[in-house]
């Protein structure tokens, strides 16, 4: 019993601690800056009304699992410039480096701040994604795809900015990177537009996956080597991967 109440304690101090730093980092923020929401909202929705306006509405569920791919990839990676900046501008991450915070907890708190910039832009597109939808059974797919898209995302964006010693390498390689998950690939259109061995090559990359089984949903065809399990298997094993990296290779404490 005694085991049980210190485990819940522990539990409920970490939740604490997390909520604390996603509003200290966030809620705070967008008190002040709310048009912050609009901003971050541009990126997804522009490429979402050029292949709207391009394809005269024909590919709009492409369009839309594209952006909502993007706004996760980007909101995700976005977590590496705000821990930089934190770090080598406003010193921040001292303060809880020197705190009983463990380097996930602050990452998910970072993590979480990101998702509140995010939530209206996100919220749209996860409302045209189920609208577009053919079944409403395939709402939890629809939610496990954008949890694991994000926190992957997340985690990958804390252990890239843990190695940048300037805001400016920080700010470059994030950018790279977004544009190789979440442009380059078959997020924005059908894999099959793709030669046979680049299409292997996409397999390799989580964001087709998630773009897939978002096509999936909208009832949109998908290959027949596919399938969904394949599709949560690599996402999970990406999640699971940047999370052990952030936990036991992310550069927490300057030597």
């Amino acid at each position: 019993m005694i085991t049980i109440r210190v485990k819940r304690s522990k539990g409920f101090l970490i939740l604490k601690q997390v909520l604390l730093i996603a509003y200290l980092t966030g809620i705070l923020w967008l008190r002040r800056n709310p048009i912050s929401m609009v901003f971050s909202a541009i990126s997804p929705f522009s490429l979402l009304f050029v292949l709207f306006v391009v394809s005269n509405g024909h590919y709009i569920q492409f369009a839309v699992a594209g952006s909502l791919v993007m706004a996760l990839v980007g909101y995700g990676l976005a977590l590496g410039q705000d821990i930089s900046f934190y770090k080598t501008e406003y010193k921040i991450q001292d303060v809880f480096v020197a705190s009983p915070v463990s380097p996930l907890t602050y990452m998910t708190g970072l993590a979480l701040s990101q998702l509140l910039f995010g939530f209206p832009a996100l919220a749209v597109l996860t409302v045209l994604a189920a609208f577009f939808g053919t079944s409403i059974s395939n709402i939890p797919l629809l939610i496990s795809t954008i949890f694991l898209i994000w926190g992957s995302m997340s985690a990958m964006g804390f252990f890239l900015s843990s190695h940048m010693l300037h805001m400016r390498n920080a700010t470059q390689v994030i950018s790279f990177v977004n544009v190789i998950l979440a442009v380059l690939p078959p997020v924005f259109y059908s894999i099959g537009r793709l030669p046979l061995d680049l299409q292997y090559l996409a397999y390799i990359v989580p964001t087709t996956h998630a773009s897939l089984m978002l096509q999936y949903t909208m009832g949109l065809p998908t290959p027949k080597e596919w399938s969904i399990a394949l599709g949560l298997l690599v996402q999970v094993s990406y999640l699971i991967g940047f999370v052990m990296l952030a936990k036991t290779k992310a550069i927490w404490r300057e030597v």
